[in-house]
């Protein structure tokens, strides 16, 4: 299970009481999004890696792949959300924006954040391409719609940077991560994947459900 730290700011007077709550379901979203994308890339950012969950279990790491770029998709597309919809109000950097109008240069940050994610907005509706649940998998080169790994990165940093921006405002320590170290990640699945795959392979068993094809009885 991927331990996800809660960070609770209620407690800190620092921060304003109008936007304590906001900013702490904003924080937790992009720490979500930020520990997906890790994962994601330790999974199928690499030929080496996708050829090895092609080999083993095709099916369910298409699966995976597909959920988590759904999963990302909705993230960034809540963040960029506008204040309202459908007269419901959102939880976005939008209203966190409207109530900090006032410090230097955040409405400048979310403008770019903004139109960083805008391609993906664009193309909102469709969501992801689905596809053959049973093909090989390869790194994409544009792993979200209408964005490739370096729009993600951008939009990761910009989202990043607005909330440093606000903590640094009211004096918090700003020299923050959002890149979680957890056991059992992408790396160690991996691992997992290779060591079971070398002990089937030479041991001559079939591997179970997978394209490897050693007969040993």
């Amino acid at each position: 299970m991927t331990d996800v730290p809660f960070v609770e700011f209620e407690e800190d007077e620092r921060l304003p009481l109008e936007i304590r709550t906001i900013f702490n379901w904003l924080f937790l979203d992009v720490i979500y999004l930020q520990s997906k994308w890790d994962f994601y890339l330790g999974l199928f950012g690499k030929d080496q890696n996708t050829d090895l969950l092609s080999e083993l279990a095709p099916w369910s790491f298409n699966i995976i792949e597909e959920s988590l770029r759904i999963d990302m998709t909705m993230i960034i597309c809540r963040l960029s959300d506008p204040p309202k919809s459908r007269g419901n109000d959102n939880l976005s950097f939008s209203i966190l924006i409207e109530k900090c109008s006032y410090i230097e240069g955040i409405e400048i940050l979310f403008g770019k954040f903004k139109e960083a994610c805008a391609p993906l907005k664009e193309h909102r509706n469709k969501l992801v391409a689905h596809k053959d649940l049973r093909s090989f998998i390869k790194p994409r080169e544009y792993p979200l719609p209408g964005i490739n790994k370096d729009q993600i990165e951008m939009i990761l940093e910009l989202a990043t940077n607005i909330l440093k921006k606000v903590l640094a405002h009211f004096g918090e320590e700003a020299d923050i991560s959002f890149h979680l170290i957890t056991q059992g990640g992408a790396d160690t699945l991996i691992c997992y994947l290779e060591a079971g795959k070398n002990y089937y392979s030479e041991d001559h068993f079939s591997f179970p459900g997978s394209t490897l094809s050693n007969s040993k009885k």
